[in-house]
């Protein structure tokens, strides 16, 4: 993990309930281009830009009714030490 990584958490509250967080990098997230403005979306919402992997993880634990996941993709070492 460098420090100089930036966290995604992108929240889906009608197909899976959940919560997954993403280094702003990921190809899921894309920097988060057109994703953090939109808040119209009839299914999903993404927040950020966190400083710290903790940060986004805490913030997506405290989502009410959401399971919280990380990414297999941009944080599988991470996910893997969880």
């Amino acid at each position: 993990m460098k420090s100089n990584d930036k966290y995604l958490v992108y929240e889906n509250w009608r197909a899976e309930r959940k919560a997954v967080v993403h280094k702003s990098t990921c190809g899921h997230a894309r920097e988060g281009l057109d994703r953090l403005q939109d808040y119209t979306a009839p299914n999903d919402r993404w927040y950020g830009y966190f400083d710290k992997l903790t940060e986004a993880i805490s913030f997506a634990a405290l989502m009410p009714n959401r399971q919280l996941k990380i990414c297999g993709v941009c944080l599988q070492e991470e996910k893997a030490r969880i």
